[in-house]
């Protein structure tokens, strides 16, 4: 729940220029996500927890879908700059692709507790329905992590420890699988609490699946 400073944080950002405003209907957007999933986002909600009139909505967003696809362009640009950290100092692209899968499917990207349960359960209803209708703009969103893992495997390619192929069709396989697994995880715990375990099993299962299928 969003406390009272930082409500007067969101109050005071709201005076900066479009960019400000587009950032504090976000920020609003996840909070809203977190406390009580799709359900709960609506233009107004969103507009009467920022303290903003509907004009300024409108002036960053044609509609609710380009929050929502600004949401997932923000949670995937900060989970690909996450992961780009967080392998820096692996030894090989293996460790390191392994690394992503188990923090995309444990919970590293911050589905590790109730109220990102639910926000990560709403995200995967929008995901699969704006694959349909804003193939673009989604996968444009995806793109900073696609990169991230396409370069990994450019890498296992180049040293001889990875098959030769599309390094970019290579991502986009890696990430379809895991985010498809993901997807069905998180609608199953939606308003429940996540097994450490199981996840961590099913990671190991999910990168065990893709190193068979990339190694040379």
């Amino acid at each position: 729940m969003a406390t009272a400073s930082s409500h007067l944080t969101l109050l005071s950002d709201v005076h900066g220029d479009d960019a400000d405003r587009k950032q504090v209907l976000i920020r609003v957007a996840y909070e809203l996500l977190d406390e009580s999933g799709l359900e709960g986002l609506t233009i107004r909600a969103v507009l009467s927890r920022a303290g903003l009139a509907r004009r300024a909505f409108y002036e960053c967003f044609q509609g609710k879908d380009d929050l929502v696809l600004a949401v997932f362009d923000s949670s995937l640009r900060a989970a690909a700059l996450q992961f780009r950290d967080m392998t820096e100092n692996c030894e090989s692209p293996e460790e390191a692709l392994r690394s992503i899968i188990t923090g995309i499917v444990v919970g590293q990207m911050g589905y590790d507790h109730m109220g990102a349960n639910r926000r990560g359960a709403a995200l995967s209803r929008e995901h699969l329905r704006l694959a349909q209708t804003r193939p673009e703009e989604l996968q444009s969103a995806l793109q900073p992590l696609l990169d991230l893992i396409a370069g990994l495997v450019s890498r296992g390619i180049a040293a001889g420890r990875f098959r030769k192929t599309d390094p970019q069709m290579q991502a986009r396989l890696i990430y379809n699988l895991v985010s498809t697994t993901v997807h069905t995880m998180l609608l199953a715990e939606e308003g429940g609490i996540a097994e450490p375990i199981e996840r961590e099993e099913l990671a190991e299962d999910i990168w065990e699946f893709c190193r068979r299928g990339i190694v040379a």
